[in-house]
């Protein structure tokens, strides 16, 4: 595995990262950086790494931003969330990162455009990282993770109604069947 911690002090931190990272074979041979920082909008996000050296070679590297605090909130520390639930959280960016693998450079670029303008589009992107997770075997830590958010009071509820719309709700992922592959359109 290629991992690069950037300024992510807390070894829980690091250790629930690559707990979920062991069970993503097919992004061990990437270089993946998770990089802890303050973040808008979001307590993580999965992206490509494309840049004018890596573009046109098709060498694919990803980071996950990490946030200091769960997203709005000023006083939740991302360092204080529990251990399953940030497993969980990991494994569901990990999922972006091999929805990912399929797309050329150029076609994350059309991706990444998607996914801001159409709200279907990042509906379906979210679906797809969750079911992701669910067949490397994190139903429980998916579950725990969004039994957590959807639960705590210091987490804000615009935060809680993103999750809500975007996401499978919890009563989907336990539908789930962690054994066979669920069907899951691609997304154009």
């Amino acid at each position: 595995m290629k991992v690069k911690f950037r300024k992510v002090q807390s070894d829980i931190l690091k250790e629930s990262f690559l707990e979920a990272l062991s069970q993503y074979e097919d992004l061990h041979d990437y270089s993946i950086t998770l990089h802890q920082k303050r973040v808008k909008s979001s307590t993580m996000q999965a992206q490509p790494i494309i840049s004018l050296k890596n573009i046109f070679n098709g060498v694919k590297r990803y980071r996950i931003m990490l946030g200091v605090y769960v997203s709005n909130s000023d006083s939740l520390k991302v360092a204080e969330v529990p251990r399953s639930v940030m497993t969980g959280w990991f494994a569901h960016e990990l999922g972006h990162l091999v929805d990912y693998l399929s797309y050329s450079n150029f076609g994350m670029i059309r991706y990444g455009l998607q996914y801001v303008f159409s709200n279907s589009f990042k509906m379906k992107a979210e679906h797809e990282a969750d079911y992701i997770a669910i067949q490397r075997g994190f139903r429980d830590e998916i579950i725990a993770t969004k039994e957590w958010v959807l639960n705590h009071d210091l987490v804000g509820q615009r935060y809680k109604n993103r999750l809500n719309k975007y996401y499978l709700s919890i009563e989907q992922v336990a539908l789930c069947n962690t054994d066979e592959p669920p069907f899951v359109p691609k997304i154009e």
